[in-house]
This record gives structure tokens, sequence and C-alpha cells, in this order.
């Protein structure tokens, strides 16, 4: 089960958010915010661990816990939990047991709909990666022909270099004391919430510059000072009645033909592939509900129900980081994230006087990128043609 936030939060979220995208902010502000935050974080974090705590506290049976978020611990974690109990905090000379972090990205993927889309992988500071172009693999021919140059393939390699992520958690000395499956809980409540929106948001936005390289960028296009510059337009969809069909048939054939690159200087090889089931749209909330009323229909007992050709109705993904009139179709699991363990957790200074808790940041490292600059397309989206009577509008 996700964290379970409450106004407090969410308000606080908005509010660190704000100052944080704010020109001329002073680190004064921006830190007040970041405490408003991290506070807000840790008291549902804490309520929420302390009553599970409360419900399940004699529970055995591992299989009952692990099915309510409490998962089973290894011995490195159980033994680096006990640690904390002991000293009353975390020692920031102490690396973390990787396992953490992969747990903590593992919830994120479940509990958020865009990062569900993409593929985490466990990584370290610099991760090169190696593709291949066969030739290839099977070579009809006279019988003992001379095999060689008939399978091989060529290389090429991609460096991506790991980016800075830092991740704030708070957690009171009370929290400690419950034990180290329920520090776990709490940690990973609140590390999956201090780091879930900017992953989300950065798979959409990112410019590649200090950061990921997001849905919305052209990998061909020219760069200027790191940043990538946004996709042109695919084409327009309305999702009316008389168009949807071919509209939708047409994501469909374009996103079933992509370039396939082994680095940056080839030029690459046009490849066909299979996307059907495999294909999610990605629009603004509200944009979802035009897209949802035209798509709704009533049957002959006025019972109402939602479809639409070639793509499921539940592929349509929100994203408050998609822009009004815009649409991502993208086909899932082609986008690359990395992520590494902890590399350094250590107590922020910079704020805070509190007696009975305190603030740690968690340096991790990540980076991420489409796998090819066909794996998303962006559509507008006119809706300025008003659906026919049969459409569910409620005309």
């Amino acid at each position: 089960m996700p964290l379970q936030i409450t106004n407090k939060t969410a308000d606080a979220k908005k509010a660190f958010n704000a100052v944080s995208n704010q020109e001329g902010a002073t680190p004064e502000q921006i830190n007040a915010a970041l405490e408003e935050y991290v506070t807000a974080i840790a008291e549902d974090a804490g309520k929420q661990v302390r009553a599970e705590y409360e419900e399940l506290k004699n529970v055995t049976d591992n299989r009952v816990l692990e099915a309510r978020g409490i998962p089973t611990l290894t011995a490195e974690e159980t033994k680096f939990y006990n640690e904390a109990v002991k000293t009353g905090g975390f020692d920031s000379d102490v690396v973390w047991p990787e396992t953490i972090l992969e747990r903590v990205f593992e919830n994120l993927q479940n509990d958020h709909p865009i990062l569900n889309l993409i593929n985490f992988t466990p990584s370290v500071g610099r991760v090169k990666v190696i593709r291949a172009r066969r030739k290839g693999v099977a070579v009809f021919g006279p019988l003992h022909k001379d095999l060689e140059g008939q399978l091989d393939a060529e290389f090429g390699a991609t460096e991506f270099v790991q980016l800075a992520l830092t991740a704030f958690f708070l957690i009171s000395n009370d929290t400690l004391d419950l034990g180290p499956r329920w520090i776990d809980r709490f940690i990973n409540l609140s590390l999956s919430e201090a780091v879930r929106d900017v992953w989300a948001k950065k798979v959409i936005t990112g410019t590649g510059k200090d950061e990921p390289i997001g849905l919305l960028k052209d990998l061909d296009g020219a760069v200027t000072a790191g940043v990538y510059p946004d996709k042109a337009s695919a084409g327009t969809l309305t999702f009316t009645k008389e168009k949807i069909v071919l509209e939708l048939a047409g994501v469909m054939k374009k996103l079933s033909k992509y370039t396939y690159k082994v680095d940056g200087d080839d030029t690459g090889e046009v490849k066909y592939r299979s996307v059907a089931g495999q294909v999610y749209l990605i629009v603004n909330p509200v944009d979802y509900w035009d897209i949802v009323a035209r798509v709704t229909f009533a049957n002959l007992n006025n019972v109402y129900g939602t479809t639409m050709p070639f793509i499921a109705v539940d592929h349509i993904i929100e994203s408050v980081d998609v822009p009004e009139s815009k649409c991502i179709a993208y086909v899932d699991k082609e986008y690359e994230a990395t992520q590494s363990r902890a590399e350094k957790v250590y107590v922020y200074k910079e704020t805070f006087a509190m007696k009975r808790a305190t603030l740690y940041a968690v340096d991790m490292l990540g980076n991420g990128y489409p796998t090819n600059n066909d794996a998303a397309q962006i559509y507008d989206l006119d809706f300025s043609e008003a659906p026919t009577d049969d459409s569910g509008s409620g005309e």
C-alpha cells in the first residue's frame, strides 16, 4: 500500500515546487519550504506505519505481512537496521544494502502508472550500453559454404553518465523504536513519496541537461547547451466517431516502425515491431476527460461503457506533466531508467533544529532515456469538433 498522504502533504508539496521553480528564490526560502514538505511526509508516513504496527505487531505469518507491504528483510538489512537502532540513527560511513533502494523503486513502479511503463535497472556510477546489429543469424546457401562474415555483427557503445538524485527523509526516535521491519516500511514510504514525482516528471519532460531525457524530446534533434529539443507533432487526433478508427490505426502504424541505432554515430537501421496491446496514450488530466467522453457509449439498456479501437481505454494514462492539447503515444517498456543504491546517506544540517527527529539526505545516482527516438510520438489533440449525439457526451 502506498503512502496515504493528507492535504497537508499535498499542499506542502505544491508550495515547495512553487518555491523551487521561482527565479530568485533564496536558499532560506527553499529550505523553509523543504522543511514543511519533508515534515509533512514524515508525519503521514509515521501515522501510517504506527497504525500498521498496532494492527499487525502480533502477526507472525510473513505471507500476511508481505501482502500488506511489510516485506521480510534479508539478514544484511536486519543487521543494518539494528545498528541504526543501537546508534540512534544512520551512520554516513555505512553502506546501505542495495536491496533497500531496489524495493523502493519496485514499489514506485507498482504505485505509479507512468513509472510502471518504464524499465528501472540497478546501476553503478557510469553505465556503458552495448548494442549490436546482426547481419545474419541463419543463412541459406550452398552446402558447407564458408560462413565467415555471415554471422558477424556491428557493435556500438553508448556511455551514460549517472546523475545525482538527492532525496530527503525525516525520521523520529519513536519510529526507530519500532524495530527493523517497521523502520524499513517507514523509509520505503518516505523515499517513495520523495522521488516518485520527480521521476514521473522527468520521464515526460526531462531536457537531458543534468537530468533524464523525456518522452517529449527529440533524440535526433539539435542539442543546445545540453538541452534536447521538443519533438515535432506527428499529426492530430480528434477521437470523433467518424475519424477514430483511422486516427488510432495511424498511431499504431507509425509506432510499428522504428530506427535502431547501435550508438550516436550510427545512421541506423529501419526495423519493425508488433505493438498490439503495447501502446499507451499519455495525456494531461483535462484532455483525458475529453477523450473518455468521446469513447463512452450507451447500449440499448442505457448502460454506459467505454471502448476504443486498437488501444484499450485503461491504456490512457493521466499526467500533469504533459502539456494541454498534447498526447504522447508510447510503446510500453521503451524507456530505460537506471538507479543506483544510496551512494551516501548523511545528516542534512542546513535546516531543522529538532530534538526528537533527524533529517537525512540520500544521494543516489540515476538517469533515463527512451530506447529509440520512435519509442514515443507526439500528437496534437483537437476537440473543437463536437461529438455526435450517441457518443456519450450528453448532447
